[in-house]
């Protein structure tokens, strides 16, 4: 008996220190309501449970497992909300979506922006010359020579392909354009010209918004397949304010729209 006894002993140990596996999901964020909701909508039946303040949605969208959630508008809660949702779930890939502030000359309100590669626009020092962005820093402290945190190619292009069939919302009176390029992140919401001119000139930045970056550096420090989606809600001037106000709605159904459209080209 007592032989018995030892051996469940030790099977008890040896099964609670196996690694559980944990069920593969494709992660969606969004900062805003406005953002996930259309989402959510696809869902249908869906569960929810709350970890760390945030609230997670587990269902399926076009037949693929999904975990969909609200980061939080900057970069420390898109931080601190992928990093619980590393920590708690398996994840496939990860796609960002959401509104952003459009810097192309030609782009208008609805068009959407695929995110190749992302900066902190407002990660950087100041000395005798004023600002200038560097590269940002791994968690290792080395310095690096790259300021830009590169999406998946496999995603980026299954993101072009998908946004030829997506039916957009046409803010305007055109059918949104779609551009793929440099996405600029940062903790501020740009309405100034010159600010935005900066960007686009010194950065090729197509897109200025507050967690794609933060969200990329997490991605890339742990090897999960990431793109960012952005449509263009204003176009970072003097009446940025009013505009995102006006197009936030329609502009986060574009990007969602492209989402739904990327999930369902999955295997």
């Amino acid at each position: 008996m007592k032989y018995l006894l030892k051996f469940s002993v030790l099977f008890f140990f040896l099964f609670i220190n196996v690694p559980v596996a944990r069920a593969q999901y494709i992660a969606v964020m969004g900062a805003l309501d406005q953002e996930i909701n259309l989402l959510l909508g696809e869902m249908g039946k869906q569960k929810k449970i709350q970890i760390g303040g945030i609230d997670f949605y587990k269902g399926k969208i076009k037949g693929q497992k999904v975990v969909v959630l609200k980061a939080g508008v900057g970069k420390v809660n898109a931080a601190y909300s992928t990093a619980v949702l590393t920590q708690n779930f398996g994840l496939d890939a990860l796609i960002f979506t959401g509104v952003a502030g459009g810097l192309h000359p030609e782009s208008l309100p609805g068009d959407l922006v695929i995110g190749e590669r992302l900066f902190q626009h407002d990660f950087g020092k100041f000395d005798s010359l004023g600002f200038s962005v560097t590269p940002y820093r791994e968690l290792t402290g080395r310095h690096l020579t790259q300021i830009y945190v590169h999406s998946d190619s496999l995603l980026v292009l299954k993101s072009q392909t998908a946004a030829g069939l997506v039916d957009f919302v046409e803010v305007t009176q055109r059918r949104p354009k779609i551009f793929s390029g440099t996405i600029a992140t940062g903790d501020i919401f740009v309405s100034n010209p010159e600010k935005a001119l900066w960007l686009y000139e010194e950065f090729g930045a197509l897109a200025t918004e507050m967690e794609g970056a933060a969200v990329a550096h997490i991605c890339q420090t742990l090897a999960i397949p990431f793109v960012i989606i952005r449509s263009c809600s204003d176009n970072a001037n003097t009446h940025a304010r009013m505009s995102f106000e006006q197009f936030v709605e329609p502009a986060s159904a574009n990007s969602a729209k492209l989402v739904v459209e990327i999930l369902g080209s999955m295997e």
